[in-house]
């Protein structure tokens, strides 16, 4: 039996620590993105559950990613302190790349807001969306699109699937609530 000394062991494990060379950082790594969907946070670490509660960071603002890691994300809006971000909930439906790319967008999201019709009746429903897709509210007539920049994804360990009829958020870490769709349009919001 070959018998090795502590110190031994603990240069050897060294040795083939430094083999795998310097850590590659992430491509979206110091890129400025923006926010898909409003965003909440109590605490400068957050999950994807995006509980409802807490400073809001709204949809569109811009973002530097700070550092991009297995199962989460750093970023900072101006003003705002550096947000750790963990994908805890939806690791296995999805992955981090995907993930990334659901949150943090390229282009503004503000320009797939509803714009104003000719008549007054269109310009007072699009303005009407705005501001309850500004405050985090959900009602009916809603796309899903507009529940997204609202309040967010629903987490994927509840709804796996975006095309379900019902979404599942949670306002805090105790109370849910559910989002149900009739077609592509909110049907009602049962709290």
């Amino acid at each position: 039996m070959l018998r090795r000394s502590f110190p031994a062991t603990l240069a050897l494990a060294a040795l083939l620590a430094a083999c795998k060379g310097p850590a590659v950082p992430h491509p979206m790594t110091s890129e400025t993105r923006y926010l898909c969907c409003n965003m909440h946070y109590e605490k400068p670490e957050i999950s994807d559950v995006n509980y409802l509660k807490g400073t809001l960071i709204p949809f569109g603002t811009r973002v530097q990613v700070l550092e991009v890691r297995k199962n989460s994300v750093k970023f900072q809006a101006t003003g705002q302190p550096p947000i750790v971000l963990v994908l805890k909930y939806g690791k296995d439906a999805i992955s981090m790349d995907q993930y990334l790319e659901q949150i943090f967008l390229k282009e503004d999201p503000h320009a797939k807001l509803p714009r104003a019709g000719k008549d007054r009746k269109q310009a007072g429903a699009a303005e009407k969306t705005r501001k309850l897709i500004e405050d985090g509210v959900v009602e009916p007539g809603m796309t899903r699109e507009q529940v997204i920049m609202a309040i967010g994804y629903p987490p994927l360990h509840r709804t796996p699937s975006l095309s379900s009829p019902s979404w599942t958020y949670w306002a805090n870490r105790w109370v849910t609530f559910i989002v149900y769709f009739d077609g592509d349009k909110v049907s009602r919001v049962q709290h």
